[in-house]
């Protein structure tokens, strides 16, 4: 009698679950990140300028801060990506990546040690500065904090070879855990 019982409740939530109407991921707002319903989620404006090319545009990127990051170890401080991890982009938004990851600094918050990455359909370019791995094509980076967020200005050459230029403005950091961390 009781495995019965168990068993028609767990019919009854299974049928719930199906009947129950979400909305999709194109009636989602920009602001809302999936999984966190009702989210106020900051959105990030970023341009890149690859070669004569430029792509720009607002995005839900993560971007974070690792408060466990030291001159000393190998964590990035910064850590900015788009998509974040697991994120699947509506067919409406950008549908490139981004990913930027900045050392601590001994005498700052960042340092030129490194990782700029970003591909689109058509273009790829990386810019690695670290001291531990393969460089790739060189650059520098610029962090400029604003209010709860940052801007970042990475500027160079990529590993193939094309002049390179992102303008990165994240609005504020989100918390949780990065990349890595």
């Amino acid at each position: 009698m009781l495995r019965t019982h168990r068993n028609v409740v767990v019919l009854a939530t299974l049928a719930l679950a199906i009947t129950v109407p979400r909305p999709s991921l194109a009636q989602r707002s920009a602001s809302t990140r999936r999984g966190t319903p009702g989210a106020d989620v900051p959105m990030t404006d970023v341009s890149v300028s690859l070669g004569n090319t430029t792509t720009a545009g607002r995005v839900d990127a993560k971007c974070g801060i690792d408060k466990q990051a030291t001159p000393r170890n190998t964590r990035a401080y910064f850590s900015i990506m788009y998509p974040w991890f697991g994120q699947r982009v509506a067919p409406d938004k950008p549908q490139w990546r981004l990913n930027l990851e900045i050392r601590r600094g001994t005498t700052s918050e960042a340092s030129n040690q490194f990782v700029f990455s970003f591909s689109d359909k058509a273009r790829q370019g990386t810019i690695q500065q670290l001291p531990d791995a393969e460089g790739m094509g060189s650059g520098t980076v610029r962090v400029i904090r604003q209010g709860k967020g940052a801007r970042f200005e990475v500027e160079g050459r990529t590993k193939e070879g094309a002049s390179l230029r992102a303008t990165i403005e994240c609005s504020a950091f989100q918390t949780g855990e990065t990349a890595g961390g």
